[in-house]
């Protein structure tokens, strides 16, 4: 996996998902749905379309996968990032690798390099306020400084990249927060992307807009029959 060319082409579907999310002001109501977007939109690349064969060979596996737990430094299953990108080849779902037999309690094993991603969504109207920075934001972005202790402990510094993708429902946010994004943005082994949905709670008819057409829903990946129907609903 060669992250100066993963993290790109991730960073590319996360900004098409904001535009969207800025286009349909509902598009976006938990953090499961920013979860299930982009998961799905990775799973829609050619990338990581298609299933790679595993350590057996014969077994296949696909490459993107969504809360696969990983060792904390007490050696337990606790960290689980919302979506990991692994490489199908160094992975095994019936033994363990190396000298280990049999496999961890979570019943599958992998080593090689693994891009994850860790997602907040804030949907509350005052958007980032201090209190959601300090107590919903800065505590996951720790939990990932953890993971990378545990990993760098091991001698693998290099092989787990993050993309921490913050989505805000207004573009409300606190001085703490913006601070944060300028000294804390971009790591040797991270990198944190800020998206907004642009959403006026204090002005309502700001919100307002026409359907977007079908030229600007194909250039953000939605097929045509899709964006069709989704049209005939609206009218």
């Amino acid at each position: 996996m060669d992250f100066q060319k993963v993290v790109p082409n991730a960073v590319r579907v996360i900004n098409k998902i904001e535009l969207e999310f800025q286009l349909i002001k509902g598009l976006i109501l938990t953090e499961s749905d920013l979860k299930c977007h982009l998961y799905y939109r990775l799973m829609q690349t050619m990338r990581y379309r298609l299933p790679y064969p595993t350590q057996e060979n014969m077994i296949y596996a696909n490459s993107v996968h969504s809360e696969l737990p990983w060792y904390d430094d007490q050696n337990k299953l606790t960290i689980k990032p919302d979506i990991t990108i692994l490489e199908p080849g160094a992975l095994s779902i019936v033994r363990g690798l190396g000298e280990r037999l049999k496999l961890p309690s979570k019943q599958f094993e992998f080593s090689g390099k693994a891009l994850i991603f860790e997602l907040k969504f804030i949907r509350g109207k005052r958007g980032i306020t201090k209190r959601v920075f300090d107590e919903r934001i800065l505590p996951d972005f720790m939990k990932i400084q953890r993971l990378f202790h545990r990993i760098d402990s091991q001698g693998v510094f290099g092989h787990v990249f993050c993309i921490f993708v913050v989505f805000n429902k207004t573009n409300k946010v606190c001085d703490e927060f913006y601070e944060f994004l300028k000294e804390y943005g971009e790591g040797d082994n991270y990198k944190i992307i800020y998206g907004t949905g642009n959403v006026d709670l204090d002005n309502i008819e700001n919100n307002f807009s026409e359907f977007p057409d079908i030229r600007t829903l194909n250039q953000l990946g939605r097929p045509f029959s899709s964006a069709s129907r989704a049209r005939n609903r609206f009218l």
